[in-house]
């Protein structure tokens, strides 16, 4: 079902027939096309106009030149027509109210060419998705792209029609968040720094666990404590959540959204969500509600909805996000949420190794996790998923996930979900292949169909260079290791895991000295690898303190090893940028732990 429905999406039927010629671009490094806007273009199609002069003219050396005419062109000419001004004779209006604010369509008819998507950034969606598709440049991270060397520039006859299936596309890797690479790599989340010019993003005022923000109970859990959460029959002013049933409590709610959403008026999505730890409320009036709904889930829900429509005709563009998250994931019996709500369905509990949607007896728990998003997904009209891709406890070790994130994007998309956050290592620098899964994560998540073995290879060959072939065999070994073994991975798993079994660890080991080697005269390459080494490194160290416990095996030699590997391993470390260990755990504070651990008494 789901790939029919993406098909529908991506490929529609032409409007208009296409020219059954293809159409020449530059020949022998001469420019044959002009690039036209229209005056009333945008700032970011006069932006996408640009970007598609210069990456032409870094493609062939032509000097492709932009051109703004008080008009849409009239058929004829050859021109390259960007935006639905210029291209207005090529694209109808009518076509571009199916766009939606991302969609996009490439059409050539006789010698032109129209560029046309919906405002604010479907039009730079359709010029990148020309340079990648049909020109091969790729844009990996923010300082490595490939751009393809060709004197002439050749393109089929198109008529070419995508909308994306995701409203919200997001990850917080650092390297993710260049404005550049995110609008390049269509991303389009809060984290990222785009601007006007490169169509905006999808921006939230309060992001997430906003009770405090509503109610802070060191301001006002002295004078009302009838506002904050009763447990086993005590008002509790330390990790509590709100009394959501107290009608004062629902209207400072609401008078406080209402300020938020008047002071940021960019923002279109507002989060009302509980604190990041349990303790809900059990006082008498929530209580009620909870049984009646099954769940506690039913409890905030009617919370946020009763904010929902105070601030609906005010703000009809404005939706309030809520969590379905531990004691709120499993969703009520009674209550919807309203269609201005998103729900953001959290999989904390789950494991990544395998995908979501495996075998019952395999993994119970993620099977749970997929019965409650298909509960969720019949009830209501936006559902987000917050999803997790490293391992919180320890940033840097090992996350064999890369072969899970497709299968579960997939079925998302297939429950009804509109928006998807990777959430990561958004902490520091040098997480465990944080490019490469930056890379999977924004290619799947515009183009649910994309293979991961293509985006690993297509990634590793220009990231990595001639270590590639090393570094795919490293990963095979470990995914192998857990697809084989039937070994499980959560977010706070140790390196005590049995995936680093000693025979894997050696034979990881060694194909990281020989990804080394293979790039060893080049140095920006050989860093690159070298970062790639930190995790298994990570491993080694921790399972080395654990053997130096035992005053027998404290000798020498073993301290000077493990010395030794501490020390190359925080050069590369401090070099790259890495700031923490974890997400609650600094990399200096880690770091001297372990120097402590190896001093000699």
């Amino acid at each position: 079902m789901f790939h029919l429905i993406l098909l529908a999406l991506t490929v529609a039927a032409p409007a208009t027939a296409p020219t059954s010629r293809p159409i020449r671009l530059a020949d022998s490094g001469k420019s044959l096309y002009p690039i036209v806007v229209s005056a009333k273009a945008t700032d970011a199609e006069q932006h996408d106009a640009e970007e598609l002069a210069h990456f032409l003219r870094e493609i062939s050396g032509a000097p492709f030149q932009v051109k703004t005419v008080a008009a849409s062109q009239a058929p004829g000419a050859p021109a390259i027509l960007v935006g639905r001004d210029a291209a207005a004779t090529i694209v109808a209006r009518d076509e571009l109210a199916t766009l939606g604010q991302e969609g996009y369509i490439l059409r050539t008819r006789g010698t032109q060419l129209a560029i046309v998507g919906g405002r604010p950034r479907g039009t730079l969606y359709g010029v990148y998705s020309l340079l990648e598709d049909y020109l091969g440049c790729r844009w990996f991270t923010p300082d490595v792209s490939r751009i393809p060397k060709r004197t002439t520039i050749e393109l089929p006859a198109l008529d070419r029609r995508f909308v994306p299936v995701l409203e919200y596309r997001s990850t917080d890797y650092p390297n993710s968040r260049d404005a550049d690479w995110a609008v390049r790599n269509k991303i389009n989340g809060n984290q990222t720094r785009l601007d006007a010019q490169r169509g905006g993003k999808v921006i939230y005022g309060p992001f997430v666990h906003t009770f405090n923000s509503i109610l802070n109970p060191k301001d006002h859990f002295a004078a009302h404590p009838e506002y904050f959460s009763e447990v086993n029959g005590k008002r509790i002013g330390g990790r509590t959540q709100l009394c959501l049933t107290n009608p004062d409590v629902q209207r400072i709610a609401i008078d406080k959204v209402r300020q938020w959403m008047r002071s940021q008026p960019r923002a279109t999505i507002f989060s009302v969500s509980q604190n990041d730890w349990h303790n809900y409320c059990t006082c008498k009036n929530c209580q009620k509600v909870i049984d009646a709904e099954g769940a506690p889930s039913g409890l905030y829900l009617r919370f946020v909805n009763k904010i929902a429509d105070a601030i609906k005709d005010e703000f009809p563009h404005n939706a309030i996000s809520t969590l379905a998250y531990q004691f709120t994931r499993k969703p009520p019996k009674i209550t919807k949420p309203r269609p201005n709500v998103i729900v953001r369905l959290c999989d904390i509990e789950c494991c990544f190794a395998h995908p979501l949607t495996v075998r019952a007896d395999l993994d119970p728990r993620n099977a749970a996790f997929a019965e409650d998003l298909r509960r969720w997904h019949q009830i209501s009209n936006r559902l987000y998923i917050w999803d997790y891709v490293i391992n919180y406890a320890h940033a840097i070790m090992p996350f064999p996930n890369l072969y899970s994130l497709k299968p579960n994007i997939n079925f998302f998309m297939d429950n009804g979900v509109k928006g998807i956050y990777e959430e990561a290592d958004y902490f520091t620098k040098g997480g465990e292949f944080a490019e490469l899964r930056t890379w999977i994560i924004a290619k799947t998540l515009w183009d649910p169909t994309y293979d991961t073995d293509r985006a690993i290879d297509e990634f590793l060959d220009g990231y990595y260079g001639a270590a590639a072939p090393a570094l795919r065999r490293y990963i095979d070994l470990l995914h192998g290791k857990s697809k084989m073994d039937e070994v499980h991975f959560r977010i706070f798993d140790s390196p005590a895991s049995p995936l680093f079994a000693e025979d894997v660890v050696q034979r990881a080991e060694a194909l990281m000295t020989e990804a080394e080697k293979a790039v060893s005269d080049d140095a920006p390459l050989r860093h690159r690898v070298q970062v790639a080494h930190l995790p298994i490194q990570y491993v080694e160290i921790t399972k080395l303190l654990r053997k130096l416990r035992d005053p027998a095996a404290r000798t020498p030699t073993a301290l000077a090893t493990t010395k030794r590997l501490v020390g190359e391993f925080d050069a590369v470390a401090k070099k790259e940028g890495v700031t923490r260990i974890s997400e609650g755990r600094s990399y200096a504070d880690w770091l001297a732990s372990v120097k402590k651990k190896l001093e000699t008494e």
